[in-house]
């Protein structure tokens, strides 16, 4: 009777513990920082390009979520870990991080400036 106490204690710690999460992958993209608010219109059209840097500039002053868009994955991350955002905005950059899919966020290890980025606001013209 104690033997099989002792084995159904065991039995229910193990189906208690939870699963070990996945490890973190880090991966190394291309493509610029903006604003959630100027990038969402881009990413979710035909021409990912970046945002004119004074525009972005100014959003993120305001408190938008800062980004990173790539465009070849043609998808933005809100942007962890990364206190010089605003330094590195209309830059073309090697961003080396860990990118969650799920939360589509990026926690950034390092950023590496490859040129400038030709930049177009995404606001429409005032009438």
């Amino acid at each position: 009777m104690i033997r099989m106490s002792l084995l159904t204690i065991a039995f229910t710690a193990l189906a208690v513990v939870p699963p070990s999460p996945r490890p973190e992958v880090v991966v190394t993209v291309n493509g610029w920082l903006s604003d959630k608010a100027c990038a969402a219109a881009k990413v979710a059209g035909d021409e990912v390009t970046p945002n004119g840097t004074p525009c972005v500039k100014k959003c993120l002053d305001e408190g938008v979520t800062p980004v990173f868009v790539d465009p070849k994955a043609r998808a933005m991350y809100d942007v962890k870990d990364h206190a010089s955002v605003k330094d590195d905005v209309g830059y073309y950059l090697e961003l080396t991080g860990v990118v969650d899919e799920k939360t589509k966020t990026v926690s950034v290890h390092s950023v590496k400036r490859l040129g400038d980025v030709i930049q177009m606001c995404a606001r429409p013209p005032k009438k």
